[in-house]
């Protein structure tokens, strides 16, 4: 099994992209010498809606003094399309060493655009390019199946399937998968998975990806990420490399802590963005009455967070 590490990527939620510098550089460093990470995932590229500090806005300047411009093509980063910018001059090309991969997530509604966007952004930076599928649990099986068909059409290295909001049940939906990812493997595509620990399903769901021969899985250190957070990297690596990790871990627990919220556990149970939750902790909220809110949250608002429609409530 491959991993992507995504501690300073999604684990960013947790300190608003606003990381130590030494600590994300000595990350970097731990992280390159365990050989079943194959990338690891800095921050987003260039997208200042959300946050103006560096890890959300990574530039190639900023990933050299990261890597200590050791050219090991290992680094990843991430875009979200319906956020970034589309101008493919912007993206950094593969005569920058340092990065190895570019990965673009996408709503439900985006996936045409995005589609042709990855495809440009693939002949331009001639860089590991993968289509992150956005909460894929959104999806029927038809949905899925159709949207897979239109993947397999395009080209990218890697397709990867996002459990975004933690509320997926892999062993209920073996039928759901096994077709798609026997489709995009003839299109010559590598399947991975980004899983979340919202409902405690990380670690059980990771244990079912050889069943359909997933062989790639995103994971961060003590599940650093957005809302419960991710799959535990400390859960899945090799015995041999988790001393050197655990000493990483004991020297920067103070950091790598994230804020409790219970309301995340309904936004998961619904398959919502946590979004809202972060917004129901601020008013603080009765349980039951964002219990009922979520239950009738629908269409793209499931995944496109409309801070008005709570207050409305």
């Amino acid at each position: 099994m491959k991993i992507i590490d995504v501690t300073l990527r999604d684990g960013g939620h947790a300190v608003n992209f606003n990381w130590n510098f030494a600590f994300a550089k000595n990350c970097y460093n731990m992280l390159s010498k365990i050989p079943e990470i194959k990338f690891i995932e800095l921050g987003y590229w260039k997208q200042t809606n959300k946050s103006q500090h560096p890890f959300y806005n990574l530039n190639y300047d900023f990933v050299k003094k990261i890597t200590g411009e050791k050219k090991l093509k290992n680094v990843s980063i991430m875009i979200d399309y319906h956020y970034c910018s589309k101008n493919i001059l912007d993206y950094p090309t593969n005569e920058q060493k340092e990065i190895g991969m570019i990965r673009v997530c996408s709503r439900k509604e985006d996936i045409k655009q995005a589609l042709e966007f990855v495809e440009k952004l693939k002949r331009h930076t001639k860089i590991n390019v993968s289509f992150n599928v956005f909460n894929v649990v959104n999806y029927s099986t038809s949905e899925l199946v159709n949207t897979c068909k239109l993947i397999a059409k395009y080209k990218m290295d890697y397709v990867y399937f996002a459990d975004t909001h933690g509320s997926m049940d892999l062993s209920k939906l073996f039928g759901k998968f096994n077709k798609v990812i026997r489709l995009l493997k003839k299109s010559r595509k590598k399947v991975g998975m980004h899983l979340h620990e919202h409902s405690g399903r990380g670690y059980f769901n990771f244990r079912q990806l050889e069943k359909y021969k997933i062989f790639m899985s995103d994971a961060s250190i003590k599940g650093m990420g957005k809302g419960f957070g991710n799959l535990r990297l400390e859960h899945i690596i090799n015995s041999k490399h988790l001393s050197k990790l655990a000493e990483f871990i004991n020297k920067y627990n103070a950091i790598l802590t994230m804020p409790p919220n219970p309301y995340t556990l309904i936004t998961s149970k619904y398959g919502i963005t946590d979004n809202y939750a972060a917004q129901a902790k601020q008013l603080m909220l009765p349980m039951d009455k964002f219990d009922r809110f979520a239950s009738n949250v629908k269409g793209i608002k499931r995944d496109s967070f409309n801070k008005k429609l709570l207050l409305k409530k």
